[in-house]
């Protein structure tokens, strides 16, 4: 039996933690048993559809699992039926945040799928390894095994992984769950509770990814710093062994949980060593209440400036766009907000309304006749029309964060934005004032050719 664990990633320099779990998983299952083998295969959405349909099918799996997230689902569903077609006795699993929460809705237009995975899959696929898959007969199951406690799932890496991994990025989990409540987030919900892995077992694993010398190592837990104390002894560990390793580590924190020891500790790191995600999300308090973050933005500009003072940390900020309570004026004040404290970058996303979030049953379509939040049916369930904002708002907004990526992120334009907002009383302000120049002028906001940014810039300024 040929077991083909595979998934599409958003980009050729992204990999896939998940499939290594899974594979782990059956083989642990199988160990002993002959004839039985595992193989991972990743793809990338930019490449074309038939060759990642010839590569999967010329494979001839007996089983195939695949990996469904928000990225890749419309280009899934446009393979399945071929693969289908193609291999018409392959049990086919699916499993992934985009099909755990409405297993049926993926039945109903795939009713050749064998089993959908709802949730963690480690234990799912153990105990479908343990049946050797003998699902041939059997289609439509939803498979929900209890939450298995991270802290005793392997190292899910091998010396030959690594291999196809040369010039990607490595994710690396040291725990699951987040220990709050952020409405519009699948980790808040209550069957992803925070498990940590000891500090002893983190720093012995990283050892075990950095032999192999990777450009990045990118943490995917949730607010990392969830415990304080842990996450110092990991970001003092990498310090003093790994501080000159040429690898920088990747951070989604907290604000909110830094202390004077953290800033203590983080002043001393190395330049480019660490770089933090912060979701600062929003400025306003009735916001931040009505999504169940916990912040407190007077505190959270203090805390991110004490991080910025040093230079030696890439900080990087979000702002999301459509959240309860937030029209123009309220996301204008954000925006400017977040711009002053001079981050190495800052992302301008948009709300989505996921398929199993608290937000998306509280806001969803099913209350469009009160204007409250209207999101795409289909992946990326973006927000498309709220209360707060149009729809003409929210395709402005969108051409902004445009302009926002590619002339406030690269940092070559700063004296230019500088004067702008001067001119027009604030970089919002600004931003809508040269969103209208660019439509005026017929200038491509999708251009990142600097001699035209520049140009276009000038002429803006009158200079």
């Amino acid at each position: 039996m040929k077991v083909i664990i595979t998934t599409i990633n958003a980009r050729f320099t992204h990999s896939s933690l998940a499939l290594r779990y899974l594979r782990d998983s059956i083989e642990t299952e199988w160990q002993g048993k002959p004839g039985r083998t595992v193989e991972l295969r990743e793809y990338f959405i930019s490449q074309k559809h038939l060759d990642i349909l010839y590569d999967m099918v010329l494979a001839e799996p007996d089983v195939l699992l695949l990996s469904v997230y928000i990225w890749n689902s419309r280009l899934i569903e446009n393979l399945l039926p071929d693969i289908h077609a193609l291999l018409p006795d392959c049990i086919l699993v699916l499993g992934g945040p985009e099909v755990s929460y409405y297993p049926q809705k993926w039945f109903e237009r795939f009713p050749f799928i064998n089993a959908i995975v709802s949730g963690a899959g480690e234990e799912a696929v153990r105990y479908l390894s343990s049946i050797d898959f003998n699902i041939q007969g059997a289609f439509q199951q939803t498979i929900n095994m209890p939450v298995h406690d991270f802290s005793h799932v392997p190292f899910p890496y091998r010396d030959e992984d690594f291999i196809n991994l040369e010039n990607r990025y490595l994710y690396y989990e040291s725990s699951r769950g987040c220990p709050f409540s952020c409405s519009y987030c699948l980790s808040s919900r209550e069957d992803n509770p925070l498990s940590l892995k000891n500090l002893t077992t983190t720093c012995a694993e990283l050892d075990m990814l950095l032999k192999h010398k990777p450009m990045l190592i990118k943490f995917v837990d949730r607010s990392f710093n969830a415990n304080p104390e842990r996450a110092r002894g990991i970001w003092n560990y990498l310090m003093l062994h790994h501080g000159t390793s040429g690898t920088r580590f990747h951070f989604e924190i907290h604000p909110l949980l830094l202390g004077e020891a953290d800033f203590k500790l983080l002043a001393k790191a190395p330049d480019g060593l660490f770089q933090f995600e912060i979701g600062v999300q929003s400025i306003h308090q009735r916001t931040l209440d009505a999504i169940h973050r916990p912040s407190d933005w007077q505190k959270t500009r203090s805390n991110i400036e004490r991080l910025t003072v040093g230079n030696n940390i890439h900080i990087h900020l979000d702002l999301i766009v459509g959240l309860p309570f937030e029209g123009i004026k309220e996301i204008a004040e954000s925006f400017d907000e977040i711009i002053s404290l001079k981050s190495g970058h800052f992302q301008l996303g948009f709300l989505k309304g996921l398929p199993g979030t608290e937000l998306l049953a509280a806001f969803s379509d099913a209350k469009a006749h009160h204007n409250d939040m209207i999101f795409m049916h289909e992946a990326p369930y973006e927000i498309i029309r709220s209360r707060w904002l149009t729809a003409l708002e929210l395709s402005e907004l969108k051409n902004i964060s445009t302009l926002v990526e590619n002339i406030t992120n690269t940092h070559r334009y700063d004296a230019l934005m500088q004067a702008g907002a001067i001119r027009h009383g604030g970089h919002f302000p600004a931003y809508t004032h040269l969103l209208k120049f660019c439509e005026k002028t017929g200038f491509d906001i999708k251009t990142r050719n600097e001699e035209k940014v520049r140009k276009m810039l000038e002429s803006w300024l009158g200079r």
